[in-house]
C-alpha cells in the first residue's frame, strides 16, 4: 500500500523552516534545528545518557540502549518520522520526534531530554518550537502516549493545552491530545 507522507519540516508552502534559536525559562539558549541522516550519532547519544526510566517512558517497555538501525528510523522522513535536535552550546541535549499519521493531518510527539538538563525548560521550550513547527506544516494535532507515573510529561503537556485521556489502566497509560490552531 502506497502512501504520501507530508514532512513537518517545511511550512505549509513548503519551504524548508529554518533553526530557531529560543530561550528557555531558566536563560540557556537553545538552537533547534531539523535532524538528518547524519546526526544519528548525536541521537544515540541523547538516549545513552537518558535513564532506565526516561527509556521506558519514552518506549513504554525497558529498553538499555537503541541499535544504529533504529536510530535511523528517527530521521526516516519516508517513513513519517521528523525529528528535531536541541543544543545547549555545542551539546545535543533534548530531541523530538514526530510521527506523522498518514491518514489525518495529525503526528504523535516523542520528547526526550538528557537528565543534566532537566528543570531547565528545554523541553518546554522544545515541545513549544515543535508545536510551532507542526501549526506551519499544516497538521491539526499532536499527540503523545504518556504511562500513568510520567507526571513530569503529563503536567507539562497540560499546562501546555494538552488534554489528558485514560488510554489504558493496566498498565496505566495517558493519550495527551493538542488541537493546532491553522
Amino acid at each position: 500500500m502506497s502512501r504520501t507522507v507530508k514532512t513537518v519540516t517545511a511550512g505549509a508552502s513548503g519551504e524548508e523552516l529554518p533553526p530557531t534559536e529560543k530561550m528557555t525559562r531558566a536563560g540557556v539558549l537553545l538552537k533547534i534545528r531539523t535532524a538528518s541522516a547524519a546526526d544519528v550519532d548525536l541521537l544515540g547519544d541523547i538516549y545513552r545518557h537518558l535513564s532506565a526510566q526516561d527509556m521506558k517512558f519514552r518506549f513504554k517497555q525497558p529498553i538499555e540502549q537503541l541499535s544504529a538501525e533504529e536510530l535511523k528510523y528517527f530521521v526516516d522522513q519516508d517513513a513519517g518520522m521528523t525529528s528535531y535536535l536541541a543544543f545547549g552550546g555545542d551539546t545535543a541535549i533534548a530531541c523530538a520526534t514526530l510521527v506523522r499519521d498518514h491518514d489525518r493531518d495529525a503526528a504523535e510527539v516523542i520528547l526526550s531530554v538528557r537528565p543534566d538538563w532537566k528543570g531547565q525548560g528545554v523541553s518546554w521550550t522544545l515541545l513549544e518550537d515543535v508545536l510551532a513547527r507542526a501549526t506551519a506544516a499544516g497538521l491539526k494535532r499532536i499527540s503523545s502516549v504518556e504511562l500513568g507515573d510520567d507526571r513530569d510529561a503529563i503536567n507539562l503537556q497540560r499546562e501546555m493545552g494538552f488534554v489528558a485521556r485514560l488510554k489504558s489502566a493496566d498498565p496505566l497509560e495517558f493519550s495527551m491530545v493538542k488541537a493546532l490552531d491553522a
